[in-house]
């Protein structure tokens, strides 16, 4: 009985507890709002500040939940024991008074951080240890009002102190041998404690915990800095700081020689041709970067027993589509980078750089052609802090799923595990293009196709079969490789719809290029087939150009020709751009009326017109299969007929000009 008075007794004293710090990071909130609603448009923003408090509310009580599960757990422990139990109360007040005061401290920190550098605590926090510490610290001395700081947060602790003391000895809080709960209640209390308190931690009953990405709830930057608190930000930044990468120097001669040996020449700068029609005309270019849109998925298409393309089929039948084509990399972030930045760091749109402006970057010669640039993702804009990061990199607008939704209020009825379906996202893309008063570069990042696969339940699927080849390849089974087929066929029908309102447009129809390829493979399907070498990382990368910019611009059309992201960029400039200099590693334009090279790169395995091969020297190389050049031979040979080293010294010099770029910008902003 004395073990069910204990319980309760602690059980109602961590709530207060809870509660207390809870409140202290929604009064800082509130706070923190007051200061920034001055620069918040007077009207349109209720929702997304409803929004803002709403899911930081959800930061705050996973956070808070996490700090006191310790002495939940310990608790429960010392309840047993008298003398344990009283030393157990002792320190639970202590305790709860550290934690006031350093959510206090927390939140100062984190305001005057805001004021600072116009964002919540990042990785760059981190220089007081890496930089001149005994400055750093003079600054904040003479620059903020330190001993101010710390007296609130002394008052708040010592209020936090007496609070619980108070508790104790209430009414409420004294223990009362009278009360008696049987075993069994008294268990089952203990239970939905451990799994309100792992709910509240984990901050969603979704499949995904409450995450960086969930913080991103307005077009307006301000509303995002508020959301998240300070703990939760210097997580990140932790994080952020372990997986960070160092960019060391790397001489300009090296640099040169490495160019000339990839390249051919000692220069990464190119130059489209002049085209007086697109001078006068120039046209708006959408890229769709779908989401698992695999070549080892796609070989399956088989109408009309198998569509896996919907809507899509007959613009894919219409224009330029090259399937011995490779995603550089097998990841969504890793290939954004890598086709926009050249860059082989995944984690660089929140690394240490995350602030350093790119000359290479893909989208600055259309900037400089007067373009607006424009990134749509289906998801929050806050994954892989791209929100922040594309500004920096010359986009001028990142649209999310916020976004979408207040234009398709119905889009949120749909919304899942990674945001909202593709469908919405296209409609939002031609919305967006409809409205562009100059030409217009978009850059879409579709989400549906991702597990867990769900296909929207305001789709009717057409037909899908699960054919041999795919029931040998795919992990899933049954109803789960149904529901795959099936979201692709959706997200590949929505895109099809997307190309089909274009064309039809009054105003976009004849000047509107449409570039489309898959961020990476499927990558629930095996890759260790063998006449599957070269397919297995492949994408397609399918170019609808209008016929009056064709008609101006000179061009040979050949399926069989052999590419990879890297030369996405470089073929459209030729088709939207006149006269103007770009950057790129070797990509070209896979239109050219004089060939091309015929060379696919992705970080694991490479093609080129003799077969595929492994990038690790492993001396894996599968010749094509000659009734099907998409195939392989079904037996690797030895002797390659091109230099084994290529990919390796590709990859050398995506990152000394990765390098490169960081340092020499970061030395012209310091100096």
């Amino acid at each position: 009985m004395k073990y069910q008075s204990r319980f309760r007794q602690l059980s109602l004293l961590l709530f207060k507890c809870f509660l207390f710090s809870f409140s202290i990071l929604l009064v800082s909130r509130y706070l923190f709002f007051m200061h920034i609603q001055s620069v918040l448009p007077e009207t349109g923003v209720d929702d997304d500040i409803w929004r803002a408090f709403f899911v930081g509310g959800r930061f705050d009580a996973k956070v808070t939940a996490i700090v006191y599960s310790p002495l939940l757990l310990s608790g429960l422990v010392a309840a047993a024991f008298h003398g344990a139990y009283q030393r157990w109360l002792k320190f639970v007040v202590g305790y709860h008074t550290v934690v006031a005061a350093l959510y206090v401290v927390g939140c100062i920190c984190n305001f005057y951080y805001y004021t600072t550098y116009g964002t919540y605590i990042d990785l760059f926090v981190f220089g007081l240890w890496e930089d001149d510490s005994a400055a750093v610290l003079v600054n904040i001395w003479e620059d903020y009002p330190v001993v101010r700081g710390f007296l609130v947060a002394f008052l708040v602790g010592a209020l936090a102190y007496m609070a619980s003391r108070w508790f104790l000895h209430s009414p409420l809080g004294r223990i009362n041998p009278q009360a008696y709960w049987h075993w069994s209640v008294t268990s089952l209390a203990v239970v939905a404690i451990f799994l309100s308190t792992f709910v509240t931690a984990r901050g969603t009953l979704d499949n995904h915990p409450l995450k960086r990405y969930h913080a991103s709830v307005s077009q307006y930057k301000p509303l995002n800095m508020i959301t998240p608190n300070v703990f939760m930000a210097l997580d990140w930044a932790t994080s952020d700081y372990q997986k960070q990468r160092r960019f060391e120097p790397v001489a300009e001669a090296a640099l040169n020689a490495q160019m000339e040996k990839v390249l051919g020449q000692q220069t990464p700068v190119y130059h489209t041709p002049e085209n007086k029609y697109l001078q006068q005309n120039p046209p708006h270019v959408v890229v769709a970067m779908m989401e698992g849109m695999g070549m080892n998925i796609m070989v399956e298409d088989n109408p009309p027993v198998n569509d896996l393309l919907g809507g899509l089929r007959p613009h894919f039948e219409d224009g330029f589509l090259f399937q011995r084509f490779l995603a550089g990399t097998s990841g969504t972030i890793d290939s954004i980078v890598m086709t926009l930045f050249h860059s082989p760091v995944a984690t660089i749109s929140h690394s240490s750089v995350q602030n350093t402006p790119l000359p290479g970057s893909a989208v600055l010669p259309y900037k400089q052609a007067g373009y607006e640039v424009a990134f749509l993702y289906g998801g929050n804009g806050m994954w892989r802090n791209l929100a922040n990061y594309l500004p920096v990199q010359g986009f001028d607008r990142v649209y999310d799923e916020n976004d979408i939704i207040e234009a398709i209020p119905e889009a949120a009825d749909y919304s899942g595990t990674w945001g909202v379906p593709d469908g919405f996202l296209f409609q939002f893309a031609n919305k967006v293009m409809e409205e562009a008063d100059k030409p217009t570069l978009l850059f879409i990042m579709t989400i549906t196709n991702h597990s867990p696969y769900k296909v929207p339940e305001n789709y009717e699927p057409g037909p899908t079969k699960i054919s041999d080849r795919f029931a040998a390849r795919a992990e899933y089974e049954g109803e789960q490789a149904r529901v795959l087929l099936e979201t692709f066929q959706y997200a590949s029908d929505a895109l099809g719809q997307f190309m089909e309102r274009i064309k039809q447009s009054a105003t976009l129809g004849d000047k509107t290029i449409i570039a489309v390829t898959g961020d990476h493979r499927v990558r629930n399907l095996s890759t260790d087939e063998p006449t599957e070498y070269g397919l297995t990382y492949a994408v397609p990368f399918f170019l609808h150009v209008p016929d009056p910019v064709l008609e101006n611009t000179s061009h040979r059309y050949d399926p069989m020709r052999i590419g990879s992201h890297r030369d996405i960029f470089p073929t459209l400039y030729h088709f939207s751009l006149s006269d103007r200099d770009y950057i790129t590693l070797g990509g070209e334009n896979l239109l050219d009326p004089d060939g091309v090279s015929n060379v696919g790169f992705n970080l694991k395995r490479s093609i080129n017109e003799h077969g595929a091969f492994s990038n690790d020297r492993s001396g894996l190389y599968y010749p094509w299969h000659g009734d099907n050049p998409l195939f392989n031979q079904p037996q690797p040979e030895e002797n390659r007929p091109f230099d084994a080293g290529w990919a390796e010294e590709y990859h050398r010099l995506m990152d000394y000009y990765l390098r490169s770029q960081v340092l020499a910008t970061t030395s012209v902003a310091e100096g």
